[in-house]
């Protein structure tokens, strides 16, 4: 849960500016905050970014290219619709304005309402998606007049607002799920689905809608993610000190760090990571964990 539903916290280097603002209490069950990057005119950053979240993302720049898992960088769209990753995002910007949006699962539920499986692992341009017509509306406003961050703010809290009607009638279950998956005791997939008072196969359709992969991998993301987190906060740490309890060895850990990262923890550990250490100091500022995806909102009260 959020420290404060409000926060506003700003990170600065010389190539960029990293500034995450929290949603207000009635949409921080759907959003996980919202995201003012700006890499200085003629700065180059790079980095591969740790699986996360569905986003909304919007930006202009001299370079912005990005790739998922094994892809090629392939130029960005201006107006992007991400889904949720479990494996890395190698990320290429050059001087440019951005904004994003993090969504939980419930948010993608309420304000997209399309399988998030159809979504997950690439990301796409919202214009290529009717029924998504005035999110892309507010991502064009904040890609050509972003600036302001007060009227940015209430810009974006008064698109979802007028879709907060769209309500999930999965919600609750989707809620509930949530923090099961993301809790460190690692509950397993079986006690989740009678929790949600599912069997087997049809919680298996639920979590791939919902959640875009099926329980095991979102168990799997989430220790990963934990793992990775205590090291980003504190890159002095050696890997083995960082483990969650629930990979078996160093080597366990190792093997899965190079299937979602493609790369080992000492090569990841050689290369900068302007972005996500930028991200790792507002996001444990403001929520006190250090990923957007190890994020648990704030249940809303039953209607």
């Amino acid at each position: 849960m959020s420290k404060s539903s409000l926060a506003t916290v700003e990170y600065a280097s010389n190539e960029l500016r990293l500034r995450l603002v929290g949603p207000p209490p009635d949409l921080a069950p759907y959003l996980s905050g919202y995201y003012r990057t700006e890499v200085m005119p003629g700065a180059l950053v790079e980095d591969w970014l740790p699986p996360e979240e569905a986003n909304l993302r919007t930006g202009q720049a001299e370079e912005y290219v990005a790739a998922i898992g094994t892809d090629q960088l392939a130029v960005v769209p201006p107006a992007v619709i991400s889904g949720p990753t479990d494996r890395v995002t190698h990320l290429r910007l050059g001087g440019g304005k951005f904004w994003g949006i993090g969504l939980t699962p419930a948010g993608w539920a309420r304000f997209i309402g399309l399988p998030a499986s159809d979504f997950a692992n690439r990301f796409d341009d919202i214009a290529r998606h009717p029924r998504l017509q005035s999110l892309r509306d507010m991502l064009d406003t904040l890609r050509g007049n972003g600036d302001d961050t007060d009227a940015s703010v209430a810009l974006i809290n008064r698109t979802f607002r007028d879709l907060l009607d769209r309500r999930s009638p999965n919600e609750a279950a989707i809620h509930a799920v949530h923090h099961a998956i993301g809790t460190e005791g690692n509950v397993p997939v079986a006690q989740i689905a009678c929790m949600a008072g599912m069997n087997a196969r049809t919680f298996e359709r639920f979590c791939g809608r919902h959640f875009g992969f099926p329980p095991a991998r979102l168990l799997r993301r989430q220790r990963f993610l934990r793992s990775l987190g205590k090291y980003m906060l504190d890159p002095a740490m050696r890997w083995i000190n960082s483990l969650d309890g629930h990979y078996h060895d160093q080597a366990h850990f190792i093997r899965e760090f190079r299937s979602i990262m493609q790369m080992t923890p000492t090569e990841y550990a050689e290369r900068s990571h302007p972005i996500t250490g930028a991200a790792v100091q507002v996001i444990s500022a403001a929520a006190g964990v250090a990923m957007q995806a190890l994020h648990m909102p704030r249940v809303p009260p039953a209607p």
